[in-house]
């Protein structure tokens, strides 16, 4: 990967297809921030757009010139984006935003100064998930209980193995440029929700993590073909598919080379994304979509494999009141829950993770 000139404090990656619409209130919360002249660049990536995305992106960057990067090119998906952006990403951090979704302004202000005074490979901060009614505030804490020192450097090693963090979500990393230069990092091509492995991969080799007790991503929940909608998802199962089975081949070839501790925090990482792909067949997956030859084809193909590593896979009720697991039951009857009890489960994951919400993510 070519290394550009460090320039910059932070680089700010921000792919876009056909958001013209929101794209300049992504780039407003920008540009407005205090010290965006001098610390900030953002490379605004037009992935073949259909709409005037680019044209938007263009004016901001001849209004900007000193913080708005602008690079076309031909439609990739997700990761090409990121693949495009980063070797002539010039910040010493670079961290993503999507187009849909923006920053907190005068957070990212505090934030500019913050990382002045950092130097680890990975920065965690908080972020907001905003709905059609809700909003969440989403921090890496246990029950309510910040268990690490906000702007203390450490070792990502020692925060592991304490197991509050069972895994990073891309709307609040930062990472430093130098890391994923440095490991060759790319993304996959062609299909959608990579994010995952720009929240995976590098972790097989940071050293150092600090997290900031700030909020600055703001994540859009209520745009119509978001590709967390439930609709979409489903639709997209053999993308996701695609990208857990890109992953286990990156976990076998770089296993070897982490720390004992590591290692067991990537087997309940990997672990975990067996139970998300469950459960996308499951009980995410509309009935209508749902076919049982698919997630047969699935459990043959990836049963072996957590055998292999000693994945424990179970897939309990989020609201962690009713126990019936969806994997067994699925083993044991090749079909999935009954409708009724389906949608009882569901009201009482919705009653539980409001309570969550209201007590611990205020």
């Amino acid at each position: 990967m070519q290394k550009s000139k460090i320039m910059k404090l932070l680089s700010i990656i921000i792919p876009t297809y056909n958001m013209a619409a929101l794209l300049p209130r992504c780039l407003d919360s920008l540009v407005a921030a205090e010290g965006a002249e001098d610390y900030l660049e953002t490379i605004v990536v037009n992935d073949g757009s259909k709409d005037n995305s680019l044209e938007v992106a263009q004016q901001y960057a001849n209004k900007y010139p000193n913080i708005v990067r602008v690079i076309d090119k031909p439609n990739g998906n997700y990761g090409s984006t990121i693949n495009a952006a980063l070797p002539v990403a010039k910040g010493k951090y670079v961290k993503i935003l999507d187009s849909d979704d923006f920053f907190d302004t005068e957070v990212l202000s505090q934030y500019i100064s913050v990382l002045n005074g950092i130097d680890a490979d990975m920065i965690i901060t908080h972020f907001t998930q905003i709905g059609a009614t809700t909003r969440e505030v989403v921090k890496y804490n246990t029950m309510g209980r910040e268990p690490y020192e906000y702007g203390k450097v450490y070792d990502l090693d020692e925060v592991l193995q304490e197991g509050y963090i069972r895994y990073f979500l891309m709307h609040a990393i930062t990472y430093r440029t130098e890391l994923l230069r440095k490991i060759g990092y790319r993304q996959t091509e062609g299909i959608s929700y990579t994010d995952t492995e720009w929240s995976c991969y590098p972790t097989f080799y940071a050293q150092t993590i600090c997290f900031c007790n700030l909020n600055l991503y703001q994540y859009n929940l209520d745009r119509e073909g978001q590709t967390m909608d439930p609709k979409v998802l489903a639709k997209s199962a053999k993308q996701v598919e695609k990208l857990t089975d890109n992953m286990i081949e990156y976990y076998e070839e770089h296993i070897s080379e982490v720390s004992n501790t590591r290692r067991a925090w990537m087997e309940q990482y990997f672990s975990n994304r067996m139970r998300l792909l469950y459960k996308l067949y499951l009980l995410d997956m509309p009935r209508a979509d749902f076919k049982e030859e698919d997630l047969e084809a699935i459990d043959a193909k990836y049963t072996p494999i957590c055998e292999k590593y000693g994945w424990q896979v179970c897939l309990y009720p989020e609201n962690k009141i009713l126990r019936t697991e969806y994997i067994s039951y699925w083993h044991k009857h090749h079909k999935r829950w009954p409708i009724w009890f389906e949608k009882f489960n569901r009201m009482v994951d919705v009653v539980i993770k409001w309570l969550y919400v209201k007590i611990f993510r205020r």
